[in-house]
């Protein structure tokens, strides 16, 4: 099996274990997450093969710390000596002075699931903190590094991230959307604040992207706004988001979504 999927001029799907890692190879190479511990391996032999030195990768930007989002960061930002961004509010996770898995979870299922993810990261899936280059907050303001605009989405967890590329109209939303079995919204016993995930979906139907590319499932490659509306749209009818605007002019076009890529 390949290592990879070009999925349009500039960006490709780098396949990991249990999740989607991102490369964006225009106008230098960016990674979007790294998916579990020993993706490193595929990463790096994906940089290979698309003519690239592990040393030419300039920036690692982390939509937020969960095991399968940064299991493999420590080993890649060792082979690359890349930047690493991601939000302050995880910044002690990443950086090892928290678990991974003490983020928060909504309702008994999160609360079983973090237990799961407990016994994941002490005995069999060990995560190996990293420093952070740059933190970011939403207080902030709207954040770019690189020209790559920094969007903060929390809900899925207390510092989720997206990453909105202006001039490939794409924009990166790790879990704050999913694209399992199809473009939805994030799941409750997934979220740390399954309110806040609702809003966030909000900030990324206003851009106006034409690509969105998810932590989990297929892409839309082309045409993706009018999904991204309705998911506003479908927001807002729940009661917990109660108070968003709701998305109308939806238009007519269907979306493109990636083709002969593995589900997550």
């Amino acid at each position: 099996m390949d290592t990879y999927q070009k999925l349009c001029d500039g960006i490709y799907r780098i396949r990991g274990s249990r999740s989607n890692i991102y490369l964006v190879t225009e106008p230098v190479p960016v990674l979007i997450d790294t998916g579990m511990p020993g993706d490193e391996m595929v990463i790096l032999q994906a940089l290979n093969e698309l003519g690239f030195h592990a040393r030419n990768l300039r920036m690692i930007l982390i939509t937020h710390a969960h095991l399968d989002h940064v299991g493999a960061l420590a080993a890649v930002k060792a082979a690359t000596d890349a930047r690493v961004l991601a939000s302050t509010h995880e910044k002690d996770h990443i950086e090892g002075r928290r678990l991974l898995c003490s983020m928060p979870r909504e309702g008994l299922g999160g609360k079983l699931f973090k237990c799961m993810l407990y016994i994941m990261e002490k005995y069999v899936k060990k995560y190996e903190p990293v420093q952070l280059y740059s933190a970011y907050s939403e207080t902030d303001g709207t954040g770019r590094i690189d020209g790559v605009q920094i969007i903060a989405t929390p809900g899925h967890s207390p510092g989720s991230l997206s990453f909105y590329f202006p001039a490939l109209k794409a924009v990166f939303t790790g879990d704050a959307l999913t694209g399992t079995p199809a473009p939805g919204l994030p799941l409750r016993a997934g979220c740390s604040d399954y309110a806040r995930s609702l809003r966030s979906v909000q900030s990324l139907a206003r851009l106006g992207a034409d690509r969105c590319f998810f932590g989990h499932g297929e892409p839309l490659v082309g045409n993706a706004a009018p999904s991204l509306r309705e998911l506003a749209s479908r927001a807002a009818s729940l009661p917990e988001g109660k108070g968003l605007e709701k998305v109308v002019d939806l238009g007519s076009s269907s979306p493109t979504r990636g083709k002969n890529g593995r589900k997550s």
